[in-house]
């Protein structure tokens, strides 16, 4: 493996732990806010509610750019 290979497959292994620590973050958000739902009071529909955070937390989100420029800030550049 040449030296341009190496620093391009830890590039993307750095990207790959950069997204797993971002769903982990989620997932633990999830849990928690499920956790206190389902130790509050006893309320129709909660259980909806959990099944509804559980799903959403399964879904893939991207994590945010660090890089990214908004467009009334990309303007004054």
């Amino acid at each position: 493996m040449n030296l341009k290979q190496r620093e391009i497959r830890m590039l993307h292994a750095n990207q790959i732990r950069q997204r797993a620590l971002h769903d982990a973050q989620r997932l633990r958000e999830a849990l928690d806010l499920i956790l206190r739902k389902a130790e509050g009071p006893p309320r129709k529909g909660v259980l909806g509610e959990i099944a509804y955070i559980a799903r959403n937390a399964l879904v893939d989100a991207t994590p945010p750019d660090p890089d990214f420029i908004p467009g009334d800030e990309w303007d004054r550049i």
